[in-house]
């Protein structure tokens, strides 16, 4: 039995490009992995089969994980796995809590069946899956570009403190890139001066870095994003959307300041997911 831990990312940066011809959208993002994660259980079977023990989730091959671990046997053929999933990562967030869920399958398996496949084998091999599946295999930090299938490995900030927000709220991906097609210009692409400033641990730097494409694009759209961005700003703090929403990310001072913070907002939005959570290193580390 494997049991993976499959953690969330938020996009610190995240610029979006012109429409492709092939109906893809080239990114330029900066992702760092989070503590707020769900947990995945692995056990070697004769069929495939997933049953969620916390939380919801898609059932049979809606989901991520029977995608994934399908295509994993299929290619090294392999008989089958049980999988549990207790899911924590709030869905439709931007968040990458399926892609990462996906991702931890990729890594269970490997290790349940000791294939020896390397985090850039399983990275390939998820990439035809989901975009953010590169980035999850081994987590952490990096730069992706392309689609999300090109990675740059930055060093991780860990331990950064964070407060995470979900409203009711969420966006189709889909409608999400039509609003940023339909926008006239993009923000500025401050994805070089972020990765300089997690080079250099430079805080100042990195909060004045924060910047995401799909805000500007969404919030005219969606009322309660534009709403909850508004009531999140009102204190003072560094906050960002993450991925096409519709959870938000606050960047904290310091330790213990989450706690108080929490219990403000989910007194006054009780409907909110509200979670305190931190930065993280790797999931899986290349070797060699």
């Amino acid at each position: 039995m494997i049991q993976e831990t499959a953690y969330a990312k938020i996009n610190l940066t995240l610029s979006v490009g012109q429409k492709r011809t092939d109906g893809y959208h080239d990114i330029d993002s900066v992702m760092h992995s989070i503590s707020l994660s769900d947990t995945i259980t692995l056990e070697k079977a004769d069929t495939t089969t997933l049953t969620v023990v916390k939380g919801s989730a898609p059932e049979g091959r809606d989901n991520l994980m029977v995608k994934a671990a399908e295509l994993f046997l299929q290619k090294k053929q392999l008989p089958g796995v049980s999988m549990t999933l207790a899911k924590e990562i709030p869905s439709q967030a931007g968040m990458g809590g399926g892609s990462s869920d996906a991702a931890a399958v990729l890594r269970g398996l490997a290790a349940l069946y000791e294939t020896g496949d390397s985090p850039s084998d399983l990275a390939a091999m998820g990439a035809s899956l989901g975009a953010d599946i590169p980035f999850c295999v081994a987590g952490g930090a990096a730069r992706c570009e392309g689609i999300g299938d090109k990675l740059t490995a930055l060093p991780p900030w860990e331990g950064l403190p964070l407060l995470i927000i979900r409203p009711q709220t969420s966006e189709s991906t889909a409608r999400a890139y039509a609003a940023i097609d339909a926008l006239p210009k993009r923000l500025k692409d401050n994805t070089g001066s972020c990765i300089k400033a997690l080079q250099t641990r430079n805080l100042t730097l990195l909060l004045s870095s924060l910047a995401n494409d799909f805000e500007p694009a969404l919030f005219p759209l969606d009322p309660i994003l534009q709403e909850t961005a508004c009531a999140l700003h009102a204190l003072s703090r560094p906050v960002l959307m993450t991925g096409s929403g519709s959870a938000f990310f606050m960047i904290l001072e310091k330790k213990g300041e989450g706690a108080p913070l929490r219990r403000e907002l989910q007194k006054a939005h009780p409907l909110w997911f509200v979670e305190e959570a931190e930065t993280t290193g790797p999931a899986l580390a290349e070797k060699g």
